[in-house]
């Protein structure tokens, strides 16, 4: 397992799970820092408690709804819906303590991890991938694994040893993130501002800034931009963090004076825009295969998800002594995700257009009905088995998509 963030620990604890005798390493030494939002939908809260953790344990922020900005000064409060394969609850924890607790529910279902310890490239057999070469307090060692998973986030230096690549047409965002401690009182609901300004133009951006609630007065703050955007390689993502920051009412007292930490930056691929996701004898999961939702950014609950995914065809292959059945995962990848993920992509490149994205928050976004269902479907929050209006009208969307 190369890489202990979600996709890393989950594999790790579902193969372990399994009974398979599982190494992770990571070239960090954790708990350590991560750019993220630290935010989880019920998607994401369904998937750790597959892992055996319960949400609602001290440490997580309990959330029960979304809370979204637009122009004009409009606010609309969407509560999680009530959903038959979804708990009505969203959570926040510091990605510092959040992976943590991941490696550790790896480690106690049996897996080994080692940290500090840095995967350089894939040893390889032909065009197989038979294990790892390691740097640990500067001497390599070379580790061979019957397979190998992928799980070191967003560059994925490792999967590209493997000829592994981004694909250039489909989406990439860029975001930022700043703790602070704040007077402002802390209510149990993610905020989401869908207004950010491009300062030349005024027009809006394809992007979103966010405050995310962690107790005790704190709070993640941050901005994200997609690379649909027409000036997306003129805006660093401390300067759209300026330009969100700028817009928010100055007594909610995010301020310099209130910072706690650094701004931290990163990239997020998103829509499946890795390939190809598996290499005899290697897959790719989470951020590492680019699994992010193009919808909403989050990555969280698909690197879980994959993870699982990933063990269980890799656990399968093991015990049939068949290695080509673990091929299979980018297949399943596709019929799990693919037409929603096609759906997304599309949806990426309108709001890259400033006057898409400016009708459809100026005129879409003020309709309540409209918003509850955008919340539904953007998170992903239904397989269209309930039988419900929207679960139809959903599922009816990701249908007419093509596979892909």
């Amino acid at each position: 397992m190369v890489g202990a963030g979600p996709g890393g620990s989950a594999t790790a604890y579902h193969l372990a799970k399994h009974g398979v005798d599982v190494l992770m390493v990571d070239k960090a030494v954790f708990p350590r820092e991560k750019v993220c939002g630290d935010g989880l939908t019920p998607r994401g809260v369904r998937a750790i408690e597959r892992m055996g953790i319960d949400p609602t344990e001290p440490g997580f922020t309990q959330i029960e709804a979304l809370r979204t900005y637009g122009v004009d000064g409009v606010i609309i409060d969407l509560p999680w819906p009530t959903l038959r394969d979804f708990p009505r609850l969203g959570v926040v924890r510091t990605r510092y303590e959040f992976d943590n607790l991941l490696a550790e529910r790896a480690v106690k279902a049996g897996a080994r991890f080692l940290q500090g310890t840095e995967a350089l490239a894939p040893v390889m057999e032909g065009s197989w991938v038979a294990g790892a070469t390691l740097k640990e307090d500067g001497r390599q060692r070379e580790v061979r694994a019957r397979f190998v998973v992928a799980a070191d986030g967003a560059p994925s230096r490792f999967a590209a040893h493997a000829g592994v690549r981004r694909d250039e047409s489909r989406p990439l965002g860029i975001a930022a993130r700043r703790y602070y401690r704040i007077p402002r009182p802390q209510e149990p609901v993610l905020e989401a501002f869908v207004n950010l300004r491009d300062e030349p133009s005024g027009g809006i951006m394809a992007g979103y800034g966010w405050i995310f609630p962690l107790g005790d007065g704190v709070v993640n703050v941050g901005a994200g931009l997609l690379n649909t955007f027409k000036r997306f390689k003129e805006i660093s993502a401390r300067k759209l963090m300026d330009y969100f920051i700028a817009d928010l009412p100055p007594e909610w007292g995010i301020t310099e004076e209130n910072a706690i930490s650094p701004i931290l930056s990163g990239p997020i691929p998103m829509g499946m825009n890795r390939h190809p996701l598996a290499v005899p004898g290697m897959l790719l999961v989470g951020d590492a295969g680019g699994l992010t939702n193009p919808f909403n950014g989050e990555g969280i609950a698909y690197a879980i998800e994959t993870g699982e995914l990933a063990a269980e065809l890799i656990a399968d292959a093991l015990a049939r002594g068949r290695p080509a059945i673990a091929q299979m995962y980018p297949v399943l990848l596709r019929e799990r995700y693919g037409r929603y993920y096609f759906v997304g992509r599309q949806w990426v490149r309108m709001i890259g257009h400033p006057r898409f994205m400016h009708f459809a928050v100026r005129h879409g976004f003020p309709r309540a009905a409209l918003m509850r269902f955008a919340l539904t479907f953007m998170a992903n929050l239904t397989d269209g088995k309930d039988g419900g209006r929207k679960d139809r009208l959903m599922h009816a969307m990701v249908s007419l998509a093509p596979d892909s």
